[in-house]
């Protein structure tokens, strides 16, 4: 395995840009592909990465497989086997793990993640926190459903503000 520095891939010209087994600070390009590679900051039009991991990316078209992700700002956003903390698209299809999802809409053989919030959803099976959907197409199974959630709130409220009242009771200020 190749392991170099990390270093800054910049363009003012429109770049394609191949990398396998590096390190890379940023990368500004309009196509890149990555094999192996770690990324900190990418910015790129189009992106194809396998087996690598990114901080942060921001693109119109992400592909990526077996790869963990940082925070993904894409139009489209194709994930397979993957593990992505945040992310945000118009359109995902999904097969992995992650924090966030935010899109109109997320098609996902199958998804584990916190909370998911989209328009349509048409999945295989989704393992969520919280879902967010007008139309879900699957079997999903939620920690917290609306109800619920509805609960936790109310209590958690109330139980706050009953350890508020008490501590001002009984070291509030007496005159």
């Amino acid at each position: 395995m190749v392991v170099s520095e990390p270093q800054e891939i910049d363009a003012n010209a429109p770049q394609i840009v191949n990398l396998s087994q590096v390190n890379v600070e940023t990368i500004h390009a309009d196509l890149v592909r990555a094999n192996q590679t770690s990324i900190r900051q990418l910015e790129s039009e189009e992106v194809d990465l396998q087996t690598s991991a990114a901080g942060t990316i921001k693109t119109g078209e992400l592909r990526a497989q077996d790869s963990a992700l940082g925070v993904v700002i894409s139009n489209q956003a194709t994930v397979v086997d993957s593990i992505v903390t945040g992310l945000k698209a118009e359109t995902i299809d999904f097969k992995g793990a992650a924090g966030f999802v935010v899109a109109n809409t997320v098609a996902a053989e199958e998804i584990k993640t916190l909370a998911v919030i989209a328009n349509n959803t048409h999945a295989g099976s989704i393992n969520t926190g919280i879902l967010l959907s007008r139309e879900v197409h699957g079997n999903v199974t939620t920690t917290l459903d609306g109800q619920t959630a509805l609960m936790v709130g109310m209590v958690g409220g109330a139980v706050a503000g009953l350890i508020l009242l008490t501590g001002k009771l009984l070291f509030g200020r007496k005159n």
